[in-house]
């Protein structure tokens, strides 16, 4: 039972190990959107604030934090496996912070292979759908700054997660639906 306890940290760590290197090499490159400070106005990956350029230098508390919580995992179960006295139901704990750090940066980007959004990228062939929402009186992100009332609201569906966005101008939406749309024609 140990083994398998093992065996599934192991596969968590590296899961998030590699999404977190794809991360970092995206992150190198040149992203088509935004292009420019205009760009980074248009979208917010929080109602509150706009978003950061998709750059590693703008992002190193975040990708220092992320980093961190690897390391702390590692760790972790390096002192369990020397230590018989470890409890191996507590270490599961560990992954929630870990779990909930896809918003951990401030980060939307779009790239000619695929999307980052928060702290993940995702490839177009994982894109299913996309639609956006008015922010009206009763969306939930009503009333945070007077630049997010009467927008929209992005939401790109992938496999697994669902990544969303406020996109405040209108030149921005229509380059993003443009874009989006040529992602989701059959090739």
């Amino acid at each position: 039972m140990k083994l398998l306890f093992e065996v599934i940290f192991l596969l968590f760590i590296i899961y998030f190990s590699y999404h977190y290197i794809i991360l970092i090499t995206k992150m190198k490159k040149t992203a088509l959107i935004p292009s420019d400070k205009n760009d980074l106005r248009g979208v917010r990956k929080f109602p509150q604030k706009t978003a950061n350029s998709a750059v590693i230098s703008k992002n190193k508390l975040g990708l220092t934090m992320y980093a961190v919580m690897l390391v702390f995992l590692i760790a972790m179960f390096i002192l369990g496996k020397y230590n018989m006295k470890f409890s191996w139901t507590y270490l599961y704990l560990l992954f929630i912070p870990l779990i909930n750090a896809k918003d951990i940066l401030n980060v939307f980007a779009v790239y000619d292979d695929g999307f980052i959004s928060g702290s993940r990228f995702v490839p177009w062939k994982n894109l299913k759908s996309f639609q956006f929402k008015k922010i009206d009186l009763d969306h939930k992100y009503y009333g945070y700054s007077p630049e997010v009332n009467e927008s929209c609201e992005l939401i790109l569906k992938t496999k697994m997660y669902s990544h969303s966005l406020v996109v405040t101008e209108e030149e921005m939406k229509e380059r993003l639906a443009r874009i989006l749309e040529e992602q989701m024609k059959p090739a």
